[in-house]
């Protein structure tokens, strides 16, 4: 078990010692680590697959979970996730509880399944890559942490901040068979479902199907994203006239004026940016599957 001791503000720590108390009296042969640094996730990942650990757990936010894949791509280790950060968005596609004894049984009694990962500009993501909006959003947040004690409500302010100066990017984007151009608000490529807290962006995406989900949201005005917002954050914007939405191998976007990425939260150098799907890259411990009823 990985642990990021700073995740939900340290709460993650406390989770993860009660988790792996739980996991040993049910049996589990359990080594905890605790991370030391950005980057430590990864390394501690890759010295158990060197070990020969049966199976890595994540215990953190999305950012820890993003950290540990990374190291068991293409690996026969499993990856198992114990959801105590803020977000917690990945496991939501897989229906893993953030409740500590429900998500405990899943790393016991679950099944191992292979599912996709996503690369974008050569930088691997598990659940959602994307620029435009959320990314704007993000920036705001950031600048205006000082003036709120509450990370919630300094989102918030970041939200309304680019809803009013709602910045559309003239895009071209180019997919196996073709290409489109719009003007665009928010480009996302899901191998996961959720984002920013809960926000089902991709809502048809599936991390099986060796295919991304790609969200665009396009040639939209103040008051009609008012409208879609709401419809954004239940899943049920897909089939608005402002949202173009298809499952891909591969995407690859220029915009003007450009704009950074977000890779499953981090924000780094941006477009032009291709994404494309890593088929069955994970081995992934999930809940098992309800029996089909004849």
């Amino acid at each position: 078990m990985i642990v990021n001791p700073t995740a939900a503000s340290g709460a993650a720590k406390d989770s993860a010692a009660k988790a792996a108390e739980y996991l040993k009296r049910r049996g589990a042969d359990l080594t905890v680590y605790e991370t030391e640094r950005p980057g430590h996730a990864t390394e501690l990942a890759a010295k158990a697959v060197r070990e020969g650990f049966d199976c890595v757990i994540a215990a953190g936010g999305d950012g820890t979970v993003r950290e540990a894949a990374l190291s068991l791509l293409h690996s026969d280790t499993a990856f198992g996730i114990l959801p105590c950060g803020t977000g917690n968005d990945f496991v939501k596609t897989f229906g893993i509880s953030t409740e500590m004894e429900s998500a405990c049984e899943t790393l016991l009694c679950g099944e191992n399944r292979r599912i996709d990962a996503g690369e974008a500009n050569g930088e691997f993501f598990i659940n959602v890559a994307g620029f435009g909006f959320d990314v704007d959003v993000l920036d705001n947040t950031d600048a205006l942490k000082a003036k709120f004690k509450n990370g919630s409500a300094a989102y918030f302010a970041g939200l309304l901040k680019a809803l009013f100066g709602l910045k559309l990017r003239k895009s071209v984007v180019t997919f196996p068979d073709g290409t489109i151009e719009k003007n665009v608000l928010l480009i996302a490529a899901g191998n996961g479902r959720f984002f920013g807290g809960g926000m089902e962006v991709t809502p048809m995406a599936d991390p099986s199907d060796g295919l991304l989900d790609v969200c665009i949201i396009h040639d939209i005005n103040f008051f009609s994203a008012l409208g879609v917002l709401p419809k954004f954050m239940k899943g049920r914007h897909v089939g608005t006239p402002y949202v173009t939405y298809r499952k891909e191998k591969w995407a690859s976007v220029t915009c003007e004026p450009a704009s950074r990425i977000e890779v499953d939260g981090e924000r780094m150098d941006g477009t032009p940016v291709t994404f494309r799907i890593l088929e069955k890259a994970l081995k992934m411990r999930v809940p098992k599957a309800e029996p089909v009823q004849a």
